[in-house]
């Protein structure tokens, strides 16, 4: 039980009279704090039932656990922030019956993310949060994919890596 000393004073609406002594020991009396409801994250595995998810999220998780310089030239360890903020991307992108991405690390502790069919390749790379960059080679054409809404890299999985 929360303690507080006070002096009680009829005219001071704060606080809630609880007896008529004029000083007292009495129980700390506190006004509800409203909090916001937080945002809900991105999905989670239980959402997704789909045979890309379980081998995406290992291979999130096992980027998680490089350390700095893990492939012995200075590289640096996958951030956290890069790894969390590409799982979002691809919950939202990705066709239930799409194909699992290969998740490569990158040196300067961001990924890439790819995906190959005999027609086409695209190559999604996430350097920090928000800083995302796509490519799609296409018949031996390249064409950058426009990453400022999710659109596209949706559209462009659709129609070439579905299982």
């Amino acid at each position: 039980m929360n303690v507080a000393l006070r002096r009680y004073a009829p005219e001071d609406e704060q606080w809630t009279p609880i007896s008529n002594a004029a000083s007292e020991f009495v129980p700390a009396i506190a006004r509800p704090v409203v909090v916001a409801r937080p945002q809900l994250s991105a999905p989670t595995t239980a959402a997704h039932a789909s045979r890309w998810a379980r081998p995406t999220i290992d291979r999130l998780v096992a980027l998680a656990s490089l350390p700095n310089n893990w492939d012995q030239r200075g590289s640096a360890a996958p951030r956290g922030d890069v790894l969390s903020f590409s799982w979002t991307i691809l919950a939202q992108i990705m066709p239930s019956d799409g194909k699992p991405p290969v998740i490569v690390p990158l040196g300067n502790g961001g990924v890439q993310i790819e995906w190959s069919s005999p027609h086409a390749e695209l190559d999604v790379e996430v350097t920090r949060p928000f800083d995302v960059s796509a490519s799609l080679f296409e018949d031996e054409n390249e064409t950058e994919v426009e990453t400022e809404t999710l659109h596209e890299l949706t559209r462009i999985l659709r129609q070439y890596f579905r299982t």
